[in-house]
């Protein structure tokens, strides 16, 4: 029994002296992650690579690229090699979507040797690319005015999808069409001199600003031309951005009779203040005439506004005689009806003060007082865009503007409280020049 015993032992004790030589033995492994991945039309992908245990050392692993997809064409890659830091067990390499307009192409990537390791599961990965969706960029608006500086904007719709952010930055070129007259470096410049819209992630409209350098007659218009790439379409119709050069403009652009054409802020005022509640309020909103006639004039040195020839409303706001000091030209937001989807898009407004307006605008209430008017001058310099900011009304907007004037009232990110109805109830009247 004792004999059987001892040799019992002995077969276990060499049992485990051949497991133990066995787990010594094991050679480590490196695998991809996974057999199979997908590159996104428009996302960057990380490819990565494991270790069955962690590397001693750094540990360079180099793969072979193959597959339908163009390298540079379709993607890029940034290495052609895992580099494993010691202590770590894994590594990763970014492949990133180029040009891929081409259906059905795919990447395959397989592990090349590595001295001391053995393959894993997956000593290949293979990962089809998912094809881009052509996208259109186009100018929008197509015209402004340059007087000293000034935003030229483009959009993005990918695919079908109007207003589409990108997940990524994406470059446009543009550049200075023959049919311009005016010259880059001489009369205008860009700023960053760089002749690209660049499409910010999550932003579908790109901007350049132009600064004014010189007016010449003859030599104003600037044609800026959307330039052609192969992952993008243009738009026909919108493919290029007409500039006309105005310069600074100043008090002498004003003078002279200019017929009253419209109210061109009305109908984005009422709705917005409807939908705010006072519907009482929209109901008696300033009327004027298509014969009112402004008159601005110089006289001794000194600016003045004539209203004698205005019969509707405008005349409870403006003045006769008021004195005009000419402030700065400003950049902001304009809100308009036909501009109200160029959001973010900055606009060149002369800042003026009145020496007297009736704030309360108002033919039976009083309230005379400076005040800040703001003017545009826009298409040749015909056509003059008069911008009421500063007013305490009491025949219309009543609750509109008890509710903005609150103290306690925050904001919104253009608010101002010292002007709490410019903005979204700007009063913006448009007239058209007679001599």
């Amino acid at each position: 029994m004792r004999k059987i015993l001892v040799i019992w032992m002995l077969i276990v004790s060499f049992v485990g002296f051949i497991g133990c030589s066995d787990d010594d033995a094991k050679v480590p492994d490196i695998s991809f992650r996974r057999a199979y991945y997908v590159l996104p039309a428009m996302e960057a992908l990380n490819v990565e690579v494991r270790l069955s245990e962690p590397a001693t050392e750094d540990l360079t692993v180099t793969f072979d690229v193959t597959g339908t997809g163009e390298e540079g064409e379709d993607y890029a890659i940034s290495a052609h090699e895992f580099i494993v830091k010691a202590g770590l067990d894994t590594a990763v390499v970014v492949i990133t979507p180029l040009n891929n307009m081409v259906e059905g192409r795919e990447i395959c990537l397989v592990l090349n040797r590595v001295e001391g390791y053995e393959f894993g599961v997956y000593k290949q990965t293979v990962i089809p690319i998912e094809k881009k969706s052509a996208f259109t960029t186009s100018f929008f608006p197509t015209e402004y005015n340059l007087y000293r500086e000034m935003e030229v904007a483009a959009r993005l719709d990918i695919g079908s999808k109007e207003y589409t952010t990108p997940p990524y930055d994406i470059t446009i070129p543009f550049e200075i069409d023959p049919a311009s007259t005016a010259v880059l470096g001489t009369h205008f410049e860009i700023e960053g001199g760089t002749q690209q819209f660049l499409y910010q992630k999550d932003d579908y409209m790109a901007r350049v600003k132009l600064k004014f350098l010189k007016k010449e007659e003859g030599k104003d218009k600037i044609v800026l031309r959307l330039v052609e790439t192969d992952n993008f379409m243009i738009s026909t119709t919108n493919n290029r951005a007409y500039v006309t050069i105005n310069g600074p403009i100043g008090f002498e652009d004003l003078v002279g009779s200019w017929k009253f054409e419209e109210f061109s802020s009305m109908e984005y005022v009422k709705s917005t203040a409807t939908i705010a509640g006072d519907t009482e309020g929209v109901k008696h909103l300033p009327e004027n005439s298509s014969s009112d006639i402004l008159v601005f004039e110089t006289s001794g040195g000194k600016n003045f506004i004539r209203t004698g020839q205005l019969t509707g409303d405008l005349k409870n706001y403006l003045c006769d005689g008021a004195e005009i000091t000419v402030g700065e030209i400003v950049n902001e937001q304009i809100y308009l009806p036909d501009e109200m989807r160029e959001w973010k898009l900055l606009r060149s407004v002369l800042r003026t003060n009145f020496s007297k307006v009736n704030l309360s605008f108002s033919p039976t209430n009083q309230n005379y007082s400076p005040a800040e008017v703001d003017f545009r001058i826009l298409g040749d310099g015909d056509i003059l865009e008069l911008r009421i900011v500063q007013y305490i009304p009491t025949d219309f907007l009543q609750e509109t503007y008890a509710y903005y004037s609150d103290p306690f009232y925050s904001g919104d990110v253009n608010f101002d409280k010292n002007y709490p109805m410019k903005g979204k109830f700007t009063l913006s009247f448009k007239f058209t020049k007679v001599d």
